[in-house]
């Protein structure tokens, strides 16, 4: 399991862009497992990528 942070590491893009490149980086290479996202006073302070493997 693993817990990424989405802060402004790039300054041209916010919270929303970061959590959609994250997203369709993980359609365009057909990930398989779960995405939590935390919310605190309506900003994301964590991003929990649960990846499982078919064997």
């Amino acid at each position: 399991m693993a817990a990424m942070s989405v802060q402004k590491k790039d300054n041209n893009k916010n919270q929303m862009e970061q959590l959609q490149d994250m997203l369709k980086e993980m359609f365009q290479t057909s990930f398989y497992g779960s995405v939590e996202v935390k919310f605190e006073a309506g900003r994301v302070t964590i991003v929990r990528k649960t990846e499982s493997m078919k064997i």
